[in-house]
């Protein structure tokens, strides 16, 4: 009786912990809640008196969409949304926090990161991945990955 129980009991165990090879795990991709995600941030900053405390307001098609988290410039500030299958229009708008009015202002356009825009094609079911990298110079580096 005892064995019976023993071997219930690990067979229980065997199936609530799932039967996998060592090493041959089965890599599942989790089926993502968005479908377009961009991440922000200025690459060139050398003095923390200089790393302001910034956002970016997202358009989208020309609408306003939202907004990035907020951090420092040199962080990383992320955006994700769900976008239909198509060709996109994404501007970029930097807001930065001004510590004498203490509220963020819109900054020139003149220092905005150039280009400040940039078009995807959102395909069905694959997932856009945008990284904006700006610098001192206001010149933008993009780079897209379609998974």
């Amino acid at each position: 009786m005892k064995i019976i129980s023993f071997l219930m009991s690990v067979t229980t165990c065997f199936l609530i912990t799932g039967c996998s090879t060592p090493g041959k795990e089965i890599i599942k991709k989790e089926k993502s809640e968005f479908n377009f995600y961009i991440s922000i941030y200025d690459s060139d900053i050398d003095n923390p008196e200089n790393d302001r405390r910034c956002y970016y307001m997202i358009y989208i098609n020309k609408l306003d969409s939202g907004r990035t988290t907020t951090g420092l410039e040199s962080q990383k500030k992320q955006f994700e949304t769900v976008l239909p299958a198509n060709r996109h229009l994404i501007k970029v708008e930097k807001w930065v926090l001004n510590e004498n009015l203490g509220r963020y202002v819109k900054m020139n356009n003149i220092d905005q990161p150039k280009p400040d825009f940039i078009y995807i094609n959102i395909e069905e079911d694959k997932v856009v991945r945008v990284n904006l990298k700006s610098s001192k110079s206001g010149t933008a580096f993009y780079s897209v990955i379609a998974e």
